[in-house]
């Protein structure tokens, strides 16, 4: 070994030491604190089996034990208390779509017996394996130095320690880093065929564990056959042999390595498209910074109502068609084709949550100042508070003088670095939560690291390096691009105002009957029977208008509410009045409604106010059914989703 890898390996190992060991520590004071994880621990009964030796088996009927320790009610079980008799079988088991990560807690627990304090040197374990690999990430733009202090900068981050305890979520940031690791080592290194067919091997392996700890793991498929085609050195049409034996390697890896998972998810389902769909609705919205238009796709992030809407829209698409189970491969065809239809008819919406997601996610280092827990390292999170405070805002300039450098050195690898950008930058928009994303905080380090490094190289051979950057050519390349999206984006936007504006006047169109509502006291439930089966499987949707006219409400911002009964009064929706209507008349709202509905309250009595309720009887021959509002002239207003301005403040 020569001493520069030796260097390296002891800087790797005492790195990976010191950050699992603070990784066990932080999350023991974590637990300590009483903030417990939280990672569906109801569901490890499995791993408790594997762990006594049982197999990855459910017991029937429960045992007790089992069941408090499951339920967090003790915090310790012994094998000794699941009788040797006790019966167990595979009758239910669905926790082989997380096996590999099933199979490393029962690991743990078998080492260190069955405890949930007593998992720390786990957590420590994947926390210092994702600190190592993104070191190896920052090694890959940066020298030594540099790459320390990025790496260093991840294991103080309070996004990435607060979301450590939740094992579920946190165990894939290993795994996704290492597969990004992979990823630039294919773009930065040579074409040699037996370099190639290495990372080719090593992604699938990779891919394949992690897909047995997360199904998310999807979306690093697609990503590697772009790469490989399109970015390995040489151009896209060399080397076509060469990438085609090693995108056939990968599947034949990842195929074999996730065998277990992936014939569990066939016979059992994924629910894939499910997560998409309430990564639609409001919250997420909200959580994107995107000012939504005048319709939702969901306002609940509820699996209950998303599992409502998608067996309705099954109705409608497929008549006669039975119950679906929930999560089984029927539900996933069904949330997938709803999904598409949904993509298909809003385009720029789905685009401009690309944008929205990228947009926060390199905001990542300045959004989360606070300490992550109280009584550990106060001095230095004191410290580094009013730092990140100065470059709150500053993410997206970090990026992009990184990638206008990148592409002055290197055209191709700086468009590969605007494709790592949108690519892994925009997915979280699929579901955008925290959970999903705190782990690419790294990129804006990344870009940090790469501009510290470039200055001070700079510094050194300073007119060299002018000469042999091809500045203008970089910022034609990324004009170019700044272009092409803001053509995407207006084009797209065009088209769905259209095809949006086709199936509003369906609703607008459609054949009516009136419903009679009563008097109009403020506050009181109307009831509105829909003469729905109230046994009916799947349970159809029915769409409903009300029509208010604000220039006969009395109250400000007067609001119509789409009440429910039990159990799915939390399927409840309440839209209001916009501020303004732009011409007189009324506004119309549209509501699909479900199993349980009870009917419309009003905040509002006054006469007037409501001119009109209605029930569209043909509601089962239009695919998609949304909540809309339509105000006076809307046909001429927009119908798309916007960005909201960025406040860097705002977390």
């Amino acid at each position: 070994m020569t001493s520069r890898r030796l260097t390296e390996a002891v800087i790797v190992g005492l790195l990976f030491a010191s950050a699992a060991v603070w990784g066990t520590f932080y999350w023991k004071r974590s637990f300590q604190a009483g903030r417990k994880p939280v990672f569906y621990q109801e569901y490890f009964e499995p791993a408790i089996m594997e762990a006594c030796g049982r197999g990855f088996l459910l017991a029937h009927p429960s045992v007790p034990a089992v069941t408090a320790f499951l339920q967090q009610k003790t915090d310790r079980l012994s094998c000794d208390q699941i009788p040797a008799t006790w019966g167990l079988s595979e009758y239910g088991v669905y926790q082989k779509t997380w096996l590999y990560l099933m199979l490393t807690v029962a690991f743990t627990w078998r080492v260190l017996g069955i405890s949930w304090s007593g998992m720390g040197p786990l957590f420590g374990v994947l926390f210092g394996a994702t600190i190592v690999i993104a070191y190896g990430i920052f090694r890959l733009g940066m020298g030594r130095l540099v790459s320390l202090g990025g790496a260093a900068a991840l294991t103080v981050s309070a996004v990435h320690l607060q979301n450590l305890p939740h094992l579920r979520d946190y165990a894939k940031a290993p795994f996704t880093l290492a597969l990004i690791l992979l990823l630039g080592l294919l773009v930065a290194g040579g074409a040699s065929a037996r370099r190639v067919m290495a990372i080719a091997c090593a992604y699938g392996v990779i891919l394949g564990i992690g897909y047995g700890f997360r199904t998310d793991f999807l979306i690093d498929i697609p990503v590697f056959f772009l790469v490989l085609f399109g970015f390995l050195q040489g151009g896209c049409l060399r080397n076509l042999p060469l990438k085609a034996a090693a995108a056939a390697l990968c599947v034949t890896v990842f195929v074999a390595t996730a065998w277990p998972v992936i014939t569990a998810i066939r016979r059992g389902g994924g629910c894939q498209w499910h997560a998409v769909l309430l990564g639609l609705s409001d919250a997420s919205t909200d959580a994107l910074m995107v000012e939504s238009g005048p319709y939702d796709f969901g306002h609940y992030f509820s699996d209950g109502f998303v599992y409502s809407v998608a067996t309705a829209y099954a109705l409608r698409v497929r008549p006669g068609v039975g119950h679906i189970d929930y999560c089984s491969p029927d539900y996933d065809a069904v949330t997938g084709r709803y999904a598409a239809d949904l993509a298909k008819t809003f385009p720029g919406d789905m685009f401009t949550r690309i944008l929205a997601s990228v947009t926060q996610v390199v905001q990542l280092p300045f959004r989360w100042f606070d300490q992550p827990l109280p009584g550990v390292a106060d001095g230095l999170y004191r410290v580094r508070l009013p730092i990140l405070k100065i470059a709150r805002g500053s993410g997206p300039v970090f990026v992009a003088l990184a990638l206008f450098g990148l592409t002055a050195a290197d055209p191709r690898l700086g468009l590969f670095g605007v494709f790592f950008l949108f690519y892994f930058g925009g997915y979280p928009m699929l579901q955008f939560g925290i959970r999903h994303y705190f782990h690419l905080e790294f990129m804006t380090w990344w870009a940090i690291g790469f501009l510290v490094h470039q200055a001070a190289l700079h510094a050194r051979v300073r007119d060299r390096v002018l000469k042999m950057y091809a500045w203008k050519q970089s910022a034609v390349i990324l004009g170019l691009i700044a272009a092409a999206i803001l053509v995407t984006t207006w084009s797209l936007r065009l088209y769905q105002d259209r095809s949006a504006g086709r199936l509003f006047q369906q609703y607008v169109d459609a054949p009516k009957e009136a419903l009679r509502l009563g008097a109009m006291p403020a506050g009181a439930v109307h009831r509105v029977a829909l003469h729905r089966n109230p046994e009916a499987d799947p349970f159809p949707a029915d769409l409903l208008e009300v029509d208010l006219d604000a220039a006969h409400c009395g109250g400000a911002n007067p609001t119509v509410t789409f009440a429910y009964d039990p159990p799915n009064q939390e399927f409840a929706h309440t839209r209001a009045l916009p501020h303004r209507t732009p011409s007189a008349g009324p506004t119309r709202f549209f509501e699909p409604v479900y199993a349980h509905f009870a009917g419309v309250r009003f905040s509002d009595g006054s006469p007037g106010c409501v001119t009109g309720a209605y029930r569209v009887t043909s509601a089962d021959r239009i695919p998609l059914l949304l909540s809309v509002r339509l105000d006076p002239g809307w046909s001429h207003a927009a119908l798309h989703e916007r960005m909201i301005t960025w406040r860097p403040w705002r977390r």
